[in-house]
């Protein structure tokens, strides 16, 4: 069975889709829970903001394009609450302490990929996301476990930590090496504005 972990981002996209690609690849995940084939999960930490997300376009959007009416935003809102009411459509997934101890890595992998732009930094939640994508790799199938994103910076530091030679070129974090490494590579990274291959 395939595992989707939906970031913020990536579960916006499916009340409010950007663009007909993105529409295509929330359609295709849904379909497949749809089709008892995946289970989608949203971490915990995401579920408020998604809830800012509709409420920034509603009360504070960024332009005009980005503007929900009320109907729209009441309509997002309710929707999304009933898909993570006991894990209908996104089982809200909660954090751990291994999460917290897995953030040691991907901080370092973050500083030491280079940045786009002086604002073109993952917030202390995407790491913390990134290491339930780890972790639900882990326990799991990691061939058939995706994070999902719209987030460029995200994605990339998930390639890099994916990089065999990531150990190389960074030391080790504050809480050391678990027995297994295998335990906090993360699983593919699908960016969703980006055609999947």
């Amino acid at each position: 069975m395939l595992t989707y972990l939906l970031d913020a981002s990536a579960a916006v996209e499916i009340y409010l889709p950007r663009d007909q690609r993105c529409r295509g690849a929330v359609q295709h995940i849904l379909d497949k829970k749809t089709d008892h084939e995946a289970v989608l999960f949203i971490p915990n930490i995401c579920i408020p903001e998604v809830l800012n997300t509709f409420a920034r376009k509603r009360f504070a959007p960024k332009d005009s394009n980005d503007w929900l009416d009320e109907q729209t935003y009441k309509q997002c809102v309710d929707t999304f609450r009933d898909d993570i009411h006991w894990g209908k459509t996104l089982y809200p997934y909660d954090l751990n302490r291994y999460h917290i101890l897995a953030t040691d890595k991907i901080i370092l992998a973050e500083h030491h990929l280079p940045r786009r732009e002086a604002y073109d930094r993952l917030s202390t939640f995407d790491i913390l996301i990134i290491a339930m994508a780890c972790e639900l790799a882990y326990i799991g199938q990691r061939d058939e476990t995706y994070l999902l994103t719209c987030d460029e910076r995200l994605s990339r530091v998930c390639d890099k930590l994916r990089d065999p030679e990531l150990a190389k070129q960074i030391s080790q974090g504050p809480a050391g090496t678990p027995e297994e490494e295998r335990r906090w590579i993360p699983p593919v990274c699908w960016y969703l504005p980006r055609p999947r291959h």
